[in-house]
Parts: structure tokens; sequence; C-alpha cells
């Protein structure tokens, strides 16, 4: 029996024109994601672009906090759903201006962000730094 890892993606945001590509993108870095950290097995994982205000709405509603986050993740692990990354894509473009880089690197960036905390990864221990730059290079 073959696994399959199923990516899917949902744009519920008008305030950036999704890039040609993109969603290409963001589905081959949950699966080097995945198979990186050694995830074996049949799951799907939900990708949301959103908004900053759509991202605060859904901080308060999750986490009871009512900043705007660049990515939000809720592991799940119910009917099959590994997880699900919010991606605030008007917040992807600030930081692309900013680190003078490109919308698709940032959202790409934090959806890895998001994946590696679904499955149980702490963004401060020793090799995250390494681990994330080994993704986004695969």
């Amino acid at each position: 029996m073959t696994e399959k890892i199923k990516v899917v993606i949902t744009d519920i945001q008008k305030t950036v024109k999704v890039p040609k590509g993109l969603r290409m993108l963001i589905r081959r870095c949950c699966l080097a994601t995945l198979r990186l950290q050694g995830f074996s097995g049949s799951a799907e994982i939900d990708v949301i672009f959103t908004d900053n205000e759509e991202i605060r709405k859904i901080n308060e509603k999750i986490f009871g906090c009512s900043s705007v986050e660049n990515m939000l993740y809720k592991p799940m692990n119910e009917d099959g759903v590994l997880g699900a990354v919010y991606v605030s894509l008007e917040r992807a473009s600030e930081l692309a201006q900013t680190y003078f880089s490109s919308l698709q690197r940032e959202a790409v960036y934090l959806t890895v962000l998001g994946v590696l905390g679904i499955l149980g990864c702490d963004p401060e221990d020793e090799g995250s730094r390494a681990r994330e730059e080994m993704i986004m290079y695969e």
C-alpha cells in the first residue's frame, strides 16, 4: 500500500494576489519537510492563505491572543489531517520587502516553520536553523 500525503491549499484572503507557482512551491515544501523529518504514513496538511486581520481573528479564536502573527499552526491528528498552517500573505509580502526577498520565499519559509511546528519541532532547539535551511534548499 502506497502512503500518500495530501496538501490542501485554500486562499481566504483578497489582499495579496497569489503568485503563479506558489501553490506548487507550498506543496513541495510540505512534502520536503515531512520527508526530511522522517515522517511516514498517509496524511493531509491544510495550508490556508490569509491576511493580517483574518490571522488576528484566528489567533484570538484558537489561541486566545489578539496579535497579528506571520503564521499560525494547529496540529490536529484527526481523520488523517496532520494539521493546519495559516500563512498571512500580507505579512509575507511585508517580510519580503523588509528582507529584500520574494513573496514566494517568505510564504514557503513560513509554511516550513508551520509544518515543523505541527510535527512538534521546537524552533529554539539546537540545530533548528540548520534544519530549516536544509528544507529550504531541498
